[in-house]
């Protein structure tokens, strides 16, 4: 933080006590205001200039689609601030359990559906599009991180060129449609239970100034394939035929099927050098906790894929695959 926060905070919330929260891998910092019963939360984005104007621009689009995203209370563009609404504790990956599984979900995939169905690409400009130059930078992380350190020794540059051969050569003969809004980390992290709400706003969404416009089977398997959490997967496919038949899709679910297993091979296959990047760059173990659930949803994915190149490439890294 640049400026001490009793200096940048508004004269409204001056009398409000100030509690740190905890965050994650980003340079931004999170505080709860608290005064008798009110609360909202103070975020600092003085190091992530790019992510707090992002931020702005998709709340101001999202806020004209019937779901829950935290008001706006403050923003001030000369320090980088936000006061927004506070959506409490109750994050969806905190009270995630057997019995919740199901619901939960539910009430995220109807968001997803909602979003889908409501999204008019003439009010949301400015956003970047997926492509193949985006999904090959992004897949580099497992060869420069994961490998070493799974496989304890340096990838060859012809087993490199190789990787990124075989996975162009299969995107480009998947006819994509990157034109849908996409959140990108539609986690269970980045999602909020709210009680006093109906039907799919319980759904409260966070963290969404990372959005791109993607195939919009993305934020659907980042639900459901959650690289940080392994919960039972016998709802999948359940969500992904009732997703397809309820939201704006004009290819047919076999193809739509092609495309969430493909792209989610690219996100738990670029996580799982993520996991070891992040592990080197804070200095904790914790994040290699998240393999093993990365590596099954990888492996899922490459057998649903059913391609034999991938599988025979995928040996080469992952030997009890």
């Amino acid at each position: 933080m640049k400026n001490n926060i009793f200096d940048i905070i508004p004269s409204d919330f001056k009398d409000y006590k100030i509690e740190k929260i905890v965050g994650g891998s980003s340079n931004r910092l999170f505080f709860r205001l608290l005064k008798n019963s009110h609360s909202v939360i103070f975020v600092d984005s003085s190091e992530e200039i790019e992510e707090y104007k992002n931020y702005i621009k998709i709340n101001n689009y999202l806020s004209k689609i019937n779901i829950s995203i935290p008001n706006i209370y403050f923003n001030d563009d000369n320090n980088y601030v936000l006061i927004l609404e506070d959506f409490g504790n109750n994050r969806f990956d905190k009270i995630l359990n057997d019995s919740l599984l199901k619901e939960l979900l539910n009430l995220a995939v109807q968001t997803l559906i909602t979003i889908n169905n409501e999204t008019d690409l003439k009010d949301i400009n400015n956003l970047n599009s997926y492509n193949f130059n985006v999904l090959q930078s992004e897949i580099s992380e497992f060869i420069d991180f994961y490998c070493p350190y799974a496989l304890q020794t340096k990838i060859t540059n012809d087993l490199r060129q190789q990787f990124f051969y075989c996975w162009q050569k299969k995107f480009e003969s998947i006819s994509f449609n990157f034109n849908d809004f996409v959140h990108k980390d539609f986690n269970l992290n980045n999602l909020m239970y709210l009680n006093d709400r109906n039907n799919h706003l319980k759904c409260g969404i966070l963290d969404f100034q990372s959005a791109f416009f993607g195939e919009s089977c993305w934020d659907l398997f980042s639900l459901l394939e959650d690289s940080r959490i392994m919960f039972d997967n016998q709802y999948n496919n359940y969500f992904i035929e009732y997703y397809h038949k309820n939201s704006k899709q004009n290819i047919s679910l076999k193809e739509f099927k092609l495309r969430y297993y493909f792209l989610n091979c690219s996100r738990q296959t670029r996580l799982l050098g993520r996991w070891i990047k992040l592990s080197k760059k804070f200095r904790n173990n914790i994040y290699l906790n998240f393999i093993p659930i990365t590596k099954k949803r990888l492996i899922h994915s490459l057998n649903k894929l059913n391609s034999k190149e991938f599988i025979l490439l995928y040996s080469k890294f992952i030997p009890d695959l």
